[in-house]
């Protein structure tokens, strides 16, 4: 198709041929414009708000809770994985170094998670996890940085623990661990 004055890039819009006026580089131009504003309007579509308040530390990290005597929490999720791969949590230096550590994730998001380090208390959530694994709770494995996060997901009939001490318990007695 030509006009009178040349050979015109021509587009197609539902059906109908217009002549796109100007340059090659203005209409490539007008083109990148029009595909950036719709991958914005994706991005800003799939978006999910999380929580914000609350759950930063005066670092900018993740807080987390701790277990605590008589803490319990219901979980959404569990991580389990080498305390370094948490690098968004305030986890402590001797976390980090203790090896393997949990993250609980509460059903409510704008709690914080509760970070298990006893390995007593590892040693029962890895078992329990094991259990709902084969009864087929989602599982996945997290690549993160050069190391990988294991991951349960409960979408029904989550557990709550709870972590209890004697009254007479020295600091670094195990806790007992009530799953329900």
């Amino acid at each position: 198709m030509t006009d009178e004055v040349g050979l015109l890039p021509r587009l197609r819009i539902q059906g109908q041929i217009k002549a796109v006026k100007g340059t090659n580089k203005e209409s490539e131009t007008t083109m990148i414009e029009l595909i950036m504003i719709t991958i914005m309007a994706l991005c800003g579509a799939a978006k999910k708000n999380m929580p914000v308040f609350g759950q930063m530390t005066l670092t900018g990290e993740k807080a987390v809770d701790w277990v605590k005597h008589e803490s319990k929490i219901q979980a959404r999720k569990i991580w389990m994985g080498s305390g370094s791969l948490f690098e968004e949590f305030n986890l402590p230096d001797w976390a980090i170094e203790k090896g393997i550590v949990a993250l609980i994730f509460p059903i409510d998001e704008y709690q914080n998670p509760m970070l298990v380090t006893q390995k007593s208390i590892l040693r029962i959530i890895e078992a329990e996890c094991s259990e709902w694994e084969s009864k087929g709770c989602a599982t996945n494995v997290l690549k993160v940085n050069m190391g990988q996060v294991l991951e349960i997901l409960f979408e029904e009939n989550e557990p709550t623990f709870e972590f209890l001490r004697p009254k007479n318990a020295k600091q670094f007695d195990p806790y007992k661990v009530v799953v329900n």
